[in-house]
């Protein structure tokens, strides 16, 4: 009896740390688009003077996609990897505070990139890039302790599928790290050609395409479905 009880006090505990996390994934995504408002409009505006006064509101919403779909991302791989956790401890609660520490700080890298963005300052770009492979290298680290540092707090078999995830967030996290030194290499080697940094930045997806082809190999084979 005593020992069932435990049971569901653990269980509970566990929920408790995911129900939090999902708090700090959905208020991230409300605090990017809460700030994104309808300019004010003079009723005897032109059309290109409606224009100018969306052009803003229009780079904050692309800013607003494009982050939405990293935390949401994040926040689907952040499903996955939970799925097979059964026990947690001071590790993994840690670990997880530091993953969803770098997510909460989108909507502050996110405001950089759309508002402060110039073709000569390209600082606020590197640093939404930074934001990115920190939430990647501490998705990694977290997956490192469940999967192969301390596995005894995940769920019995499933191996190729956690095999499967902890290889894609090391080469995720492996890549964004490699293109962030690149990157910032460049910008100290040519301070002042913002186009050679900016060029350096598809660096990050060629590799990212390399990486998934040769992930395709680990991937679990879906089983087929009954007729």
């Amino acid at each position: 009896m005593a020992e069932t009880q435990s049971e569901l006090q653990k269980e509970f505990e566990l929920e408790r740390m995911i129900l939090f996390s999902d708090a700090v994934f959905a208020i991230a995504i409300t605090l990017l688009i809460i700030e994104i408002k309808f300019p004010e409009v003079p009723e005897d505006a032109t059309t290109s003077q409606i224009q100018e006064l969306f052009k803003p509101v229009i780079i904050r919403f692309v800013g607003f996609i494009l982050s939405f779909f990293f935390i949401g991302l994040m926040w689907a791989r952040h499903l996955k990897i939970f799925k097979y956790l059964k026990n947690y401890d001071n590790g993994v609660i840690y670990r997880n505070l530091i993953l969803l520490f770098f997510i909460v700080c989108f909507p502050f890298t996110a405001s950089g990139l759309t508002e402060h963005i110039r073709p000569h300052f390209l600082l606020p770009i590197l640093v939404y890039i930074i934001n990115i492979a920190c939430v990647f290298i501490s998705q990694f680290i977290l997956c490192s302790y469940l999967f192969k540092k301390n596995s005894k707090l995940t769920v019995d078999g499933f191996e190729i599928e956690k095999n499967y995830i902890l290889l894609q967030s090391k080469f995720v996290a492996l890549v964004l790290a490699i293109g962030v030194v690149v990157v910032f290499s460049v910008s100290l080697i040519f301070p002042g050609n913002a186009r050679y940094v900016l060029y350096s930045f598809y660096v990050i997806p060629f590799m990212m395409l390399f990486v998934r082809k040769n992930l395709k190999k680990y991937k679990p084979v879906k089983p087929l479905k009954s007729k």
